[in-house]
């Protein structure tokens, strides 16, 4: 009987081996035989995709999915750097394996379908707001392609998970968002509280210009909500709104963020500006660009938990004298990209 018992087990810890490197079905047909070479998956674009059950070789063609891949220790599956532009060049001057692998695209030149074809990725992941036209002529190019959305928390953990599935790695992937989630709680905890009367009024200026403004439908208005303030533009649909100088005035926000996608401006710019004379933002030099010099904390994806601890610390810096913003920097790129935020030059 002991050698029985001893055998059933041996058994059924070879069975849960070998489950572990399956790849699960990933919102996709729950019937598909378990022995079958290929998966169908949901992506957030709400596409059925039938991809490869074990993936080797992906290209992540936006810093969003990118940065899930890293951030997933998948790296070593990309077939390209698929970091981008200061980031990208952070990582050239610390990472010989990064450095290693071709550069599809950098400062938002165009990825041609032949180009990504002869690195020959078993899957692609998008954006979701990536140009359809392109996406059907990889699909046309016989690609396979699974769209990931960002633009909120939930939709970006649910891209985490979703990626996580596909690649095999779903513990990863859950301790990623459990890292994000205690960021999270840090700041919710001590802003939740503030009444709406003591939250200062905040504008966030977009990419184009600083008249292009964060709407509520995006992103930075729950940074925005989520570090203590309210956003100025609430009541705005869309994205990245123009609104006009006497509506800004109108405004009047007592802070005003500046979104670090372009670099395009800065708040000495925005001090010379005679249309913000009256802003009391403006007035009291309370206009901040968004951090990282490595990188946008104000990007859809889960890192931007790193831009609301700088938005609620700014907002607040009382409430947050204790929070040493660059040493939890450190301690999450280092998890989440192998290399520290300090050692890839960055500074807040």
């Amino acid at each position: 009987m002991r050698k029985t018992a001893l055998v059933f087990s041996l058994l059924c810890l070879l069975f849960l081996l070998s489950a572990c490197g399956q790849t699960p079905v990933a919102g996709g047909n729950q019937n598909q035989a378990a022995d079958s070479p290929t998966v169908t998956v949901t992506d957030q674009l709400g596409r059925q995709v039938e991809i490869p059950r074990h993936i080797q070789r992906i290209a992540a063609l936006d810093h969003f999915e990118g940065q899930i891949a890293f951030a997933l220790g998948q790296q070593d599956k990309l077939v390209h750097q698929a970091l981008y532009n200061k980031l990208g060049q952070a990582m050239l001057g610390a990472d010989a394996g990064f450095r290693a692998k071709p550069q599809l695209r950098q400062m938002q030149k165009t990825i041609t379908t032949e180009s990504l074809a002869a690195l020959n990725p078993e899957l692609i992941f998008i954006n979701s707001s990536f140009d359809k036209t392109q996406l059907q002529q990889f699909e046309s190019a016989g690609m396979k392609v699974i769209a990931l959305k960002g633009e909120t928390l939930a939709d970006s953990y649910e891209a985490v998970r979703l990626m996580a599935r596909v690649l095999g790695c779903q513990d990863r992937g859950e301790t990623y968002i459990a890292a994000c989630n205690k960021l999270l709680q840090l700041v919710q905890e001590r802003t939740g509280p503030i009444p709406a009367d003591q939250r200062p009024t905040v504008m966030f200026s977009g990419p184009r210009d600083i008249f292009a403004v964060a709407t509520g439908d995006m992103l930075q208005a729950s940074i925005i909500e989520t570090a203590g303030g309210r956003n100025v533009a609430t009541e705005l649909k869309g994205y990245w709104i123009t609104a006009s100088p006497e509506q800004v005035s109108a405004w009047n926000p007592a802070v005003i963020f500046l979104g670090s996608s372009r670099d395009t401006y800065s708040p000495e710019t925005l001090y010379g500006n005679p249309h913000f004379a009256t802003v009391k933002a403006a007035r009291d030099k309370r206009v901040y660009s968004f951090p990282s010099t490595i990188g946008w904390w104000d990007y859809p994806a889960p890192h931007h938990v790193l831009g609301i601890v700088w938005a609620a610390k700014t907002l607040h810096p009382e409430k947050f004298a204790d929070i040493d913003l660059t040493r939890l920097a450190d301690e999450f790129y280092t998890e989440f990209l192998g290399h520290s935020f300090t050692a890839l030059g960055g500074k807040l």
